[in-house]
């Protein structure tokens, strides 16, 4: 089985579809997802706006689902009127996880100047709200390794944090460790990508049940479609290439990582008609 084959059964747990409608490809990326064996999708919010934004979108299109949201990159912490916004959210019917939350402590002249105390405020507000509507978490984990573990070990000691570490970014030891957290791994297409040695290891080893895919569209399209706007369509190219580290057909990769996806997010069974092309779900 290879990428693309229409076969394969699979899920886009993160995507910013927002990003993909401001550039007028929702339309026809959502078509080439459903032709490529994509299911559902879960398209990630990143503050009350784009949450909400991505609310619309889920309600519009069949299959679609979002996720309610404070980026690491946020320049302040959610105030309470955001928060009850956040919560309202959380509430609709469509609404599967909160994030995109984290810690990003990558820096380059340019990029985010977040104070590391403003995005663990934003990440513990944003903890506590998952943890308050019992939904799974999205984690933003970039080179924070340690930090990120630390933050959800403190949720840990009263209620499971449970969710996916988001572009999963690590090797086979962090792997583990999200793993004694209940946390799974989504691979992206940096899977694909050379000189990811930490990342392919954690994708060969670590167990069924314990990893789902993604494309993070319109970012790091995988190989062989790197340098184009990712799109999801392209998180078959992501499952190919899990297959082929793993050893195994592509089938059951796809298969192994759908059931973790629609298991942790509680996604309905596409049977029903709620999935990409099928009928309008009502709100």
């Amino acid at each position: 089985m290879t990428e693309g084959d229409g076969a394969l059964q699979l899920v886009d747990t993160h995507c910013h579809l927002v990003l993909l409608d401001e550039r007028g490809l929702l339309g026809e990326s959502l078509e080439e997802a459903a032709a490529a064996g994509v299911e559902q999708i879960v398209t990630v919010g990143l503050n009350v706006e784009d949450s909400d934004r991505n609310r619309e979108l889920a309600e519009r299109h069949p299959g679609v689902f979002f996720t309610v949201g404070w980026h690491p990159h946020e320049k302040v912490a959610p105030d309470a009127a955001q928060l009850r916004s956040l919560e309202e959210l959380l509430g609709h019917p469509r609404a599967v996880a909160v994030g995109e939350i984290g810690l990003d402590w990558y820096w380059r002249p340019g990029y985010h100047e977040v104070p590391p105390e403003v995005q663990r405020r934003s990440l513990r507000l944003m903890l506590e709200l998952a943890a308050t509507r019992a939904k799974p978490i999205v984690i933003h984990d970039r080179d924070a390794h340690d930090d990120v573990l630390a933050e959800l070990r403190g949720v840990a000691a009263t209620v499971s944090p449970r969710g996916v570490m988001h572009c999963f970014s690590g090797d086979a030891a962090l792997a583990r460790a999200a793993a004694g957290l209940e946390m799974v791994c989504s691979f992206a297409g940096t899977v694909t990508y050379p000189r990811t040695d930490g990342i392919r290891e954690a994708a060969r080893t670590v167990a069924d049940g314990g990893y789902v895919v993604e494309t993070d569209a319109p970012f790091l399209a995988p190989v062989p479609h790197r340098g184009r706007t990712n799109q999801p369509a392209y998180v078959a190219a992501t499952a190919a290439a899990g297959a082929g580290l793993r050893g195994e057909p592509a089938t059951e990769v796809a298969q192994s990582a759908t059931a973790a996806a629609r298991r942790l997010f509680g996604l309905p069974d596409p049977g029903g008609g709620d999935h990409l092309g099928g009928r309008r779900q009502p709100a």
